[in-house]
């Protein structure tokens, strides 16, 4: 019974440790009133569009997919920031950036001027939250190195945004592009290659760029890494070929990064550490998440 109440203490210490090195990422403030006023006015102007109000080169065939996921910006920095900011941040700045892409592949400035600037709002918020976390906690908060690596884990998962919106989300021109790319490669069924990729990709972005189930994500992505260098042909040209402008020294990159992460996992800041947080995660979640305890082991000098 002893050893039950002393494994439960220990439990309680833990989950206590770990909210407060949450803390600090409450941050909200002005951030938050201006990634809801800029995210409101987008949604406000992509209706415009969608009445014919406005006009806009967007096709109608990515305008719904772009007013769904400024929809999903809005309820998460409106409704679920506030609650969780891991969880509320990281799923807006994904819908953004997913919108921001199809904005700009069609120049329509009228929508990527605002979300590029709402871009670099999210940067500065992220900035600060680092600052705050790291030299407001009184040594509790997580290290600048680890805010580094989270930092990266989040470039590496989020580099996959302008892929799969292109296959899945910004309407048939640059999906056409994808298919075509693919039928000149000899493959029966290219249109069935895209979309699998575009999915994959997608996974990869919530997997590593929002932190969820970090390390199976990470053997994930380094699989379909490798895989894609093959079916595109990168692996066939060299670590550098500029006749073709295709090789596999970004493969390689992205294929070591994946792979590095699934020693560490995704840190406090992700999902999987928010879920940590709660305390209510069994052992083989933990194991698919990997390592997001660090920041309970080490603290600021």
């Amino acid at each position: 019974m002893a050893d039950k109440s002393n494994a439960n203490t220990e439990d309680m210490s833990e989950v206590e440790d770990l909210a407060e090195i949450a803390r600090p990422f409450h941050y909200l403030s002005f951030f938050q009133l201006l990634q809801s006023l800029i995210t409101a006015l987008l949604l406000g102007v992509v209706a415009l569009i969608s009445l014919e109000v406005l006009m806009s080169p967007i096709p109608e065939s990515a305008l719904r997919p772009m007013l769904i996921w400024l929809a999903l910006a809005f309820f998460f920095v409106v409704i679920v920031v506030p609650k969780n900011f891991t969880l509320g941040f990281l799923c807006m700045l994904l819908c953004q950036l997913v919108a921001w892409r199809i904005a700009s592949l069609y120049y329509a400035y009228l929508l990527s001027w605002p979300l590029a600037f709402a871009f670099f709002v999210n940067l500065i918020w992220f900035l600060s939250t680092i600052q705050r976390n790291s030299f407001e906690t009184a040594g509790r908060g997580l290290t600048l190195w680890q805010w580094q690596l989270t930092f990266f884990r989040i470039l590496v998962g989020f580099v996959m945004v302008p892929h799969f919106t292109d296959k899945l989300f910004a309407g048939s021109l640059p999906y056409m592009e994808h298919v075509e790319f693919f039928s000149l490669l000899g493959y029966p069924d290219p249109a069935m290659i895209i979309d699998a990729a575009g999915l994959a990709e997608l996974a990869i972005a919530i997997g590593i760029g929002l932190g969820l189930l970090t390390r199976l994500s990470c053997f994930f992505a380094a699989a379909y890494i490798l895989f894609a260098a093959t079916l595109s042909g990168a692996l066939e040209h060299g670590f550098v070929s500029f006749a073709t402008a295709v090789s596999w020294e970004l493969p390689l990159i992205l294929f070591a990064s994946y792979l590095s992460f699934t020693t560490t996992g995704g840190g406090e800041f992700s999902i999987d550490g928010a879920l940590r947080r709660t305390g209510k995660m069994p052992g083989w979640i933990k194991l698919l998440m990997g390592d997001t305890g660090l920041a309970h082991n080490e603290h600021v000098d």
